[in-house]
């Protein structure tokens, strides 16, 4: 039996067959989408792991007429989806550079339109072998095939049986002649715009049910492609064609110029179409939280695990029909209700207690106070020990970072602390009032307690909704917390060794954070060219946002986003831009909008956040609070400059304001 872990393992959608139509769950925002309603090209765009893949899939012949579906309408013929994702080692040998006379062009077309065929042969199979097509069966090995195709590609015989085994043998011949160039024979290139529509045609000859039949090609991974390669495919979304629309799928930031073979480039709304999955995911809040739930009670059901969720049914996950049921308050309660008894958490003032349980952790607190109260010159009045409270749990890891601040509230606090043991919560009380100490400072304290014990497992990371916001909109992400989760949990166990509901501890959780975490920042170098630059980028943001997170002082909490002031600073070099592109295309960070920009002066626009999915590796926060703001300097020697640059710059931006400067000793209580 398959471990239950296991069942998280497949998180690339690469990896699975052409018809992913059971493994495919229709995602909230499906219908606030505008997709193939018509024949303009769409783009599709996230960052990697989102689910671009599993989308374009989902929509190709595979899972379009994949026999566990029901009724498949006619309609299907009038979207026959072909997908294509470029070989980047072979299609970087068809550049000027290896191939002679500059075919690099008419190579990738011909390479492209060979893949295309071979599709549309499988998909035609695929068609004829369906039992489940709504008007009945269709069988189309008898199809005609017209002088076009006959013609451009030296078939034997009009069948597809006879282009089945030419596209065969033409691969091969291109693969040996691209391998080998000046030494085998030149192919007689051929293009799919025109070859893709005359197979069309052709289908429409043979049936009356075919008609209105067309094609849609994918392209996956289109900033995979040399530029010239791009142009191709652009030329083909520029100017479309009644039985063929092309459409693309990158990274975000990866693709900057859609230019033509001419100077025409794509226009957004004239020519194309854009689906941004990780801002459909991350606009409405709660729909990533709903999808990844859907997806942990949809693995653990195929590891056969599902009794215990009577409101969960699998087989509504993939027809867009049951999306108002799946988006129903009643469901999403439900849904949720299920994953969270699995992966529980406690909230914030419950951690606080649990602090001051542990005697690790209490010594942390009482250690805390102590140096505040050195702080504040009262070290030699007050027992720290009498400033913990369990009754008042929040409060007391609160008053440390409140003690270490110069302000007036740092010499009040010590006299407010001891109101409310007097007084209990009241409306106006500082710690506790909305607004106040512990809502501005718990989550900031209780990481910079846990920091100082690095070996204990930071229970803040733990829980299905912290899982979902250091993930986010990342599902691959998501997917390896779960699988580490459950690993750490039960092992090597399967559904049916496990008597019990799964319950995974807070304590595993946390581990689990940090381990996959710790996995995933590593794995920075291996992301693109610039892999190893971005490594090192990601190691001196996180040790900022990390330096500021052992301040005792707490007074900007939770910092571990910035933004970039544009007043009295210089442009950034070439090379960070490059490396800070970069960053963005492979998600190390994420581009928001700045909604909290303080300065009228500044040209800020927009935040950069560091992916949440190294927060627990850094031990910051994963919440989006509070921010920094850099000038292009800074940036510049945080991207590009030398170790010791960067140290002093941390000391100057971390120690700006000393949190160990005593405050002479008065002999005073207040």
């Amino acid at each position: 039996m398959q471990a239950i872990a296991d069942a998280f393992l497949k998180n690339r959608a690469d990896i699975l067959p052409p018809d992913v139509s059971q493994e495919f769950i229709v995602p909230p925002f499906f219908q606030e989408i505008s997709i193939f309603g018509d024949n303009k090209s769409v783009r599709v765009l996230g960052g990697r792991g989102c689910g671009k893949t599993m989308l374009l899939r989902y929509f190709c012949h595979g899972s379009r007429f994949s026999a566990n579906r029901e009724q498949i309408s006619d309609s299907e013929f009038d979207q026959i989806g072909l997908y294509f994702r470029p070989d980047t080692g072979f299609c970087a040998l068809l550049s000027p550079t290896w191939l002679p006379e500059q075919q690099d062009g008419h190579a990738f077309s011909h390479y492209l339109t060979l893949n295309l065929i071979n599709e549309a042969c499988q998909a035609v199979r695929g068609i004829s072998a369906a039992r489940n097509l709504q008007n009945g069966a269709l069988d189309l090995s008898g199809v005609k095939l017209g002088v076009t195709l006959t013609t451009q590609l030296d078939l034997s015989e009009p069948s597809f049986e006879a282009l089945e085994q030419r596209v065969e043998v033409l691969l091969a011949e291109f693969d040996l002649w691209v391998r080998n160039p000046g030494r085998c024979q030149e192919p007689k290139f051929v293009h799919f715009t025109k070859i893709i529509p005359a197979l069309a045609a052709d289908l429409a000859k043979h049936s009356s049910r075919l008609s209105s039949v067309s094609f849609r090609v994918f392209v996956d991974e289109f900033e995979n492609l040399l530029q010239r390669h791009r142009e191709i495919v652009c030329d083909a979304i520029k100017h479309p064609q009644q039985h063929i629309t092309v459409h693309i799928a990158h990274k975000r930031d990866a693709v900057t110029d859609f230019k033509t073979s001419s100077e025409e480039r794509i226009m957004a709304s004239h020519d194309i179409r854009t689906i941004d999955i990780e801002k459909l995911l991350l606009d409405r809040e709660g729909m990533f939280e709903v999808l990844a739930a859907e997806l942990f009670l949809f693995k653990i059901c195929q590891a056969g695990g599902y009794a215990s969720y009577p409101a969960f049914k699998p087989e509504l996950l993939h027809d867009p029909v049951h999306l108002p049921h799946r988006l129903s308050d009643e469901y999403r309660r439900d849904i949720l209700g299920y994953v969270k008894q699995v992966l529980p958490e406690l909230q914030a003032p419950e951690i606080a207690r649990e602090a001051l349980q542990d005697a690790a952790l209490r010594r942390r607190v009482t250690e805390f106070i102590r140096k505040g109260l050195e702080q504040q010159g009262l070290a030699s009045h007050i027992d720290p020990e009498t400033l913990i409270s369990e009754e008042y749990a929040e409060a007391t890891v609160v008053l440390g970072a409140i003690l270490h601040r110069k302000s007036q509230a740092g010499r009040d606090a010590v006299k407010l602390f001891h109101h409310l043991l007097e007084n209990g919560k009241l409306a106006s009380d500082p710690f506790y009032k909305t607004g106040g100490w512990v809502d501005n400072n718990l989550y900031g304290c209780l990481f910079h307690l846990y920091a100082g014990l690095p070996r204990r497992p930071n229970i803040l990371y733990s829980g299905f909704s912290r899982f979902c916001k250091i993930a986010s909109p990342n599902l691959r992400f998501f997917m390896e917390l779960c699988h580490t989760t459950l690993l750490l949990g039960y092992q090597r166990l399967s559904a049916s060794d496990i008597s019990d509901p799964l319950r995974v501890s807070c304590e595993n959780q946390a581990i689990a954070a940090q381990q996959v975490s710790a996995a995933m920042f590593e794995d920075i170098v291996q992301l693109g060219p610039h892999g190893d630059r971005l490594l090192d980028f990601a190691r001196r943001l996180g040790s900022l946002f990390e330096g500021y997170n052992k301040r005792r002082s707490q007074s900007e909490p939770e910092i571990n986003h910035f933004s970039v002031s544009g007043a009295n600073s210089t442009p950034l070099s070439e090379t960070a831009v490059a490396i800070l592109r970069e960053a963005k295309i492979w998600s190390v960070l994420r581009e928001m909008d700045d909604t909290k920009g303080k300065a009228v002066y500044d040209s800020v626009q927009y935040e950069l956040v560091l992916n949440t999915i190294y927060a627990p590796h850094f031990k910051i926060s994963y919440r989006k609070r509070r921010k920094i703001t850099l000038t292009s300097d800074q940036l510049e020697i945080i991207l590009m400059q030398s170790d010791k640059q960067f140290e002093s710059l941390l000391k100057q931006l971390v120690e700006s304001q000393d949190d160990d400067q005593p405050i002479p000793q008065t002999g005073r209580l207040f």
